[in-house]
């Protein structure tokens, strides 16, 4: 039989990303229900510049253009301009608020209109 990885407690994000970076296991709660992860420091490094950059105004007017990029279901978005605009701005909003749930509620919910405007779903 093999062998059970390890449960070691991580109490904070810190230790978990310390753990990560010794390529030990790490259980950490998510909405009570406790799950195995291994967060490399690297993409700790994208979450943080992504958060900086879309602190930034100028940074951050960039975004309704690379959407489509990224997200190509977003490209089917109606009134692309308008539509990317708001997607971009509240997708700004729940990244510097660094809120994993709100991030994935904006792009479900968007993702969810692009899909009615392309047929692929019924509202």
């Amino acid at each position: 039989m093999g062998q059970s990885t390890p449960e070691l407690p991580a109490e904070t994000l810190i230790s978990a990303v310390d753990n990560a970076r010794r390529g030990v296991v790490t259980h950490i709660t998510i909405e009570g229900e406790r799950v195995a992860a291994i967060v490399s420091e690297s993409t700790v490094a994208m979450s943080q510049l992504l958060t900086a950059l879309l602190t930034s105004e100028m940074a951050a007017s960039a975004l309704p253009a690379v959407l489509p990029t990224v997200f190509a279901w977003a490209s089917s978005l109606p009134d692309t301009d308008t539509h990317l605009k708001a997607f971009a701005s509240e997708l700004r909003e729940a990244v510097v608020a660094e809120s994993p749930e709100r991030i994935q509620r904006v792009l479900d919910d968007w993702q969810a209109v692009a899909e009615v405007r392309a047929g692929e779903r019924s509202t």
